[in-house]
């Protein structure tokens, strides 16, 4: 590390410890009494009311009552009081929640007559009420909610299915046998040719329930952390064929949908208090308080499903309990047994207040899942018999918690405790017939005796991770007046841990795993594995004035992040962001935003295993164990990236809202997002490496003993090659989304709702391609490198939904007709023709030696070893036709103690055979199988 470097972080470390300490001074002086003079200036006044239900006219307990421009945070007592004292002069928006209730907006003004507001059941008996996504704008950020009603309509199974209500989000029937990756504004491809793109995305989404995030950077579950690359066949890290989210973001199947309260999807700039993400953040809020108990059965093609949830009053003072118990069963076809999920899951979660002078609002949720995959080749449709297994036995705990302390500079602390662990367990096996072959066991680089094994036997590899995720979180709310502006400021700090302390890696020792090449499997410990630690601070303010009916809105912050600060290998990054919006008229509002997001790399990128490469150095069998004598050369090479930086984002947005009547509105948002430093696994220079293996011959045959070899010993060159993680991909995420509801038509009793995104998505990679090629017969003179290359892909989609809603006789019907007006997939900047080569020698360093255009020009095909072949389809640009996809929901209530849903997707089973123009000898069968599925609700 240079001086230039060392001083760079000492700068940063500075910048970010003063960070730390402004975020956490104001908790030294909130006791602190101000001038008598500033507090007067600040002009407190008080707003407080009374919540009852509509229909009872009962006092609602533990509702909660929040003041948005301010962030202030309350819970209305047993008789449905609630009160905001020492409050800044002005006008404000009061939002009241409560479990099962429809959510209340009303405007405020401070010092005016207690305020009496009456709650309604969230039900499809009520006129108005929403069972689609709505956009929101209340932190400043572009965001969609979606509510209770929304999801219960939708008849979701899990957390990724609720995603589909986003604009330009493609509908999909429910699969349960695959990863379930979520990703925010990226179009991913159909070949999975911009699959480093879905990944980062998945990586780079943030997933926050009831305030503690879920971290999946501990989560090791691989064969293998290094992509080892022997000619032409290579891969970017070893996953094994199980089912596994190892370097992705969470695993929605995971995450049952029947006990979400809503659902918040951050698309835009998310505030400086959301860290460890670059595409934005999806926030849950599970059911908490009390609730009739509810049972739901649901059953589909693939899948049968049973939850059950009750909320509890515990009495006087002693808070409420809610609690749920979910079972999935899922299979890729119900008729067969060879591809099958299960999944049971369970939650508690108990809410209290403690005090009344300066309450204390707690949050305290555990949960368990289990979820276990099992995937089997069937015997009659494949030669080689396989089966995988992945488990994982899951454990959160989180206490989240709000001290309404009403101090000039502690008027509110926030606080969030998460301890998530779990146990994965990733089981492979294969047989098959590879001949008699030995395989290297060695950790170090030499030349050593190995025993033959038998020519067919059963491959088993087992994978043991135990992750474990610390996190914790502090901060500071408070706010001032100046002028006409009143500020909701934030200040806070927050730590993070990822460790894995499994088992990891192992094998059967008599029957090591076996390849096919040179490429070399070893056991691996994770709990030898460094863990992760984060710590960020940030600040923020988020202001609001009014001019008349219009207001203006800046939410502007910081926040600093530092990788491993107790390590000498620690990173840091700032993050600068900002969002406003002003209402041009009292209707129509402008917005725009910048900011800047870091993802820290998880540990499988951070500290790679090594590579190995196993040589026989001697390969002479015997039917006879004890003439037989199997020589195998290992060399083994680091694959960390000592340089890999923290992936970037950089997000612009501008946008507009528009009221247009009373109940019509239109949002369109358009935004570039951009990602540097973007993780793959790739070549380098650093990971070529010429090596002599030393080449042994037997001089005598020994009856009933080991050969006796020669003295002559030949070195045989050979080159290894593997990919290592680094940062060179860049990702380009831009286009347009827009919402316009168009209300309500109270003659058909029906409302429309038209959504829809046009999206682009450009992933490149930033550094030369280099490919080693051998050459049969030849030794391998040099390496072909390859111009920087990527892919791009672009998606327009609308999705128009006809909501027919009947409150008398608790009926909806939604008919959605999907369009995909554009679907355009393209390869960028490939070539058959190299930019340069490494020369390979003994006495030659790892060096790229351009060619000139001219030489460039006159490579053919005869050079094989740097010549790339391409088929033509890869310079061909694939475009799709418009597409339709028509589908249907339905729910009907009886009485308020028993519903019934129904749902059908491609209904009218649309789905074209249409020839590719990449490879036009090749048809597909565009849109989803028709696919239905029904659910029996009851209320006891």
């Amino acid at each position: 590390m240079g001086n230039n470097d060392t001083a760079l972080i000492r700068q940063r470390s500075v910048l970010f410890f003063a960070l730390l300490t402004l975020s956490t001074a104001p908790l030294a002086v909130s006791a602190i009494t101000l001038p008598a003079s500033t507090e007067r200036a600040l002009q407190e006044l008080e707003v407080r009311g009374v919540i009852t239900e509509k229909a009872s006219g009962k006092a609602v307990k533990g509702a909660t009552v929040q003041i948005r421009e301010l962030g202030l945070y309350s819970k209305t007592d047993d008789k449905g009081y609630f009160s905001f004292p020492r409050m800044p002069t002005g006008h404000y928006t009061l939002v009241v929640s409560y479990l099962g209730m429809r959510s209340i907006e009303q405007s405020v003004t401070t010092g005016k007559q207690p305020i009496a507001l009456a709650m309604e059941e969230n039900s499809i008996a009520l006129a108005d009420v929403v069972v689609v996504a709505q956009e929101n704008r209340k932190e400043g950020a572009t965001s969609t909610i979606i509510n209770r009603k929304a999801i219960e309509h939708m008849q979701a199974t899990s957390l990724g299915e609720v995603l589909q209500l986003l604009p330009g989000a493609i509908t999909i029937n429910p699969d349960f046998t695959n990863v379930n990756k979520a990703g925010i504004r990226n179009v991913g491809n159909t070949d999975r040719s911009n699959r480093s793109s879905d990944y980062m995305s998945s990586l780079g989404t943030s997933l926050i329930i009831n305030g503690a995030p879920i971290s999946n950077n501990a989560n090791l579950q691989s064969l293998g952390s290094a992509g080892i690359i022997t000619g032409t066949s290579g891969s970017s890290g070893s996953s094994g064929a199980f089912s596994t989210s190892q370097g992705l973001g969470a695993d929605m199947r995971q995450y049952t949908a029947d006990n979400i309260e809503s659902v918040e999807v951050i698309r835009g700039i998310a505030g400086v208090e959301y860290g460890d993400m670059t595409s934005g953040a999806i926030l849950v809020q599970t059911k908490a308080g009390k609730e009739e108990l509810q049972v739901k059965g649901r059953i589909n093609p693939k899948l049968t499903q049973f939850w059950a949830g009750q909320g509890f009053d515990l009495g006087r003072n002693r808070g409420t309990l809610f609690v749920d118990l979910d079972y999935t069963r899922a299979r890729d076809k119900e008729i067969s047994a060879y591809s099958a999920y299960n999944r049971l899951t369970g939650s508690a979660q108990y809410t209290k207040t403690f005090g009344q002078d300066k309450p204390l609002y707690t949050n305290t949720y555990f949960s368990f899942g289990s979820n276990l995959d099992n995937v089997k080749v069937d015997p009659d449709a494949n030669a080689v018999p396989q089966r995988n297994k992945s488990q994982e036995y899951s454990y959160r705990f989180a206490t989240n918690g709000k001290w309404k302390l009403n101090k000039a500079l502690a008027r509110q602390l926030n606080y969030t405790l998460s301890l998530n662990y779990a146990l994965q367990k990733s089981y492979l096996e294969n047989s098959g017939t590879s001949g008699i072959s030995a395989v290297g066991n060695s950790y170090s680089d030499g030349t050593f005796e190995v025993p033959y094994l038998p020519a067919s036997y059963t491959n088993k590899a087992w994978v043991e991770g135990q992750p474990i995720n610390l996190f914790a979180k502090l901060s500071d709310e408070f706010y001032a007046k100046t002028g006409l502006f009143s500020h909701r400021l934030l200040v806070g700090a927050d730590y993070r841990m990822d460790v894995n302390t499994g088992a990891g890696k192992t094998f059967d020792p008599n029957f090591p795993y076996r390849t096919r090449d040179m490429n070399g499997y070893r056991a691996r410990a994770y709990r030898d594995v460094p863990a992760l630690n984060q710590l960020g601070a940030y600040a923020e303010d988020r202001m609001t004035a009014r001019f008349g009916e219009r207001e203006l809105s800046i939410q502007a912050g910081l926040r600093m992040d530092q990788l491993q600060p107790f390590r000498s290998d620690n990173k840091a990054a700032l993050s600068p962001r900002i969002n406003v919006s002003y209402d041009l008229l009292p209707s129509f509002s402008l917005r725009a935003g910048y900011g800047i997001a870091s993802k820290a790399p998880t540990l499988n990128l951070l500290y790679p295993e090594n590579a190995y490469f196993d040589v026989f150095s001697l390969n002479y069998y015997k039917q006879d164990p004890n003439e037989a004598l199997a020589l195998m050369s290992t060399r083994v090479y680091e694959t960390g990236n000592k340089q890999l930086k923290l992936a970037k984002s950089h997000k612009k947005e501008i946008g507009i809202d528009w009221k247009i009547g009373k109940t019509q509105r239109l949002s369109i948002t358009g935004y570039h997002d951009k990602i540097d430093n973007a993780y793959d696994y790739m070549t380098t220079l650093n990971n070529l490496h010429y090596a002599l293996i030393p080449t042994y011959t037997v001089q005598q045959e020994v009856p009933g003993g080991k050969p006796i070899l020669s003295d002559d010993v030949t070195n045989t060159p050979y080159v290894f090659s593997y990919a290592t993680p680094t940062n060179g991909r860049q990702i380009i995420n831009k286009g347009a989304e827009f919402d316009l509801d168009m209300g309500r038509f109270d003659a058909i009793r029906t409302s429309f709702q038209l959504t829809g995104a046009y999206q682009s998505t450009k992933s490149t990679t930033t550094t030369p391609y280099i490919l080693a090629q051998e050459v049969p017969n030849k030794p391998m003179t040099r390496i072909g490198v390859f111009a920087p290359r990527g892919t791009d892909a672009e998606r327009f989609v609308t999705t128009l939904r006809a909501i027919h809603h009947i409150p008398e006789l608790r009926f909806i019907l939604t008919l959605t007709a999907q369009t995909i007006w554009i679907d355009k997939e393209r390869n960028v900047d490939f070539s058959s023709l190299p930019i340069g080569y490494i020369p390979l020698g003994a006495d030659q360093p790892m060096a790229i030696t351009y060619f000139s255009e001219a030489e460039r020009q006159q490579i053919t095909a005869v050079d094989r070893d740097i010549y790339l072949s391409l088929n033509e389809g890869t310079f061909r640009t694939e475009s799709w036709k418009p597409l339709w996809l028509f589908n249907m929901k339905l729910t009907k209530e009886f009485a308020r103690n028993m519903g019934f849903s129904f749902y059908t997707n491609n209904f009218i089973n649309n789905r074209p055979l249409v020839k590719s123009t990449r490879y036009p000898e090749q048809f597909t069968k565009r849109n989803i199988d028709i696919f239905f599925g029904t659910e029996l609700s009851i209320k006891f």
